[in-house]
């Protein structure tokens, strides 16, 4: 048992050794959306500040943060914050994506990363991660949790602490981000090529 345990220990350590950190600069990349509109991270170079969030079909963690991640994204749209969702599932394309998007209303765009390139690059561990990215240094200002609402055991009705908001308030004011990494909770991604 004890063996079992240090091999799930190293096992999330090693899972965690591959997420960007915050101040880690994020490379250009292309994806196309689940409605077949391309896209390029850089074309928000005139953002304030550019947030997605990890969707995947079927996780339960992201359909429940969802109406949260449109209210956030209906405040700050006008303050100049672009928003999107990043899918980098095997198992998921961009028809069942699409029909997921219907299903549970993402009026966000879902970028469709179907050969994980771009998850490897950012070091995407589960869904439901958010990232925040800032758009002049191009770099990590933000990554984890969008809020304390959600835990793998339960949830609150509203959140405590609201870590995205917090980390947006800062970056658009030209603060650094107070609190820049936290835990996020979601369904892991299976990257069969991490590593090699």
């Amino acid at each position: 048992m004890l063996r079992n345990l240090l091999v799930l220990l190293a096992t999330s350590l090693a899972i965690q050794a591959w997420a960007l950190h915050p101040q880690e600069p994020v490379d250009n990349f292309h994806l196309t959306d689940h409605l077949g509109a391309s896209h390029a991270l850089h074309d928000f170079s005139d953002a304030k500040a550019i947030v997605f969030m990890v969707q995947g079909n079927g996780c339960p963690i992201v359909r429940n943060a969802l109406p949260r991640f449109r209210e956030l994204r209906d405040a700050y749209s006008a303050q100049g914050v672009a928003f999107l969702m990043i899918n980098s599932n095997l198992q998921d394309n961009r028809i069942s994506i699409a029909r997921e998007a219907q299903e549970f209303s993402f009026d966000v765009p879902v970028w469709v990363d179907e050969s994980q390139n771009v998850g490897e690059r950012l070091g995407l561990i589960r869904t439901g991660e958010v990232f925040v990215v800032d758009p002049k240094t191009w770099s990590i200002a933000y990554h984890g949790a969008m809020d304390d609402r959600l835990s793998y055991e339960n949830q609150k009705a509203v959140a405590d602490h609201h870590y995205l908001k917090d980390a947006l308030d800062d970056l658009i004011n030209g603060r650094r981000v107070r609190l820049s990494s936290t835990d996020a909770v979601g369904c892991l991604i299976y990257f069969p090529d991490r590593g090699r």
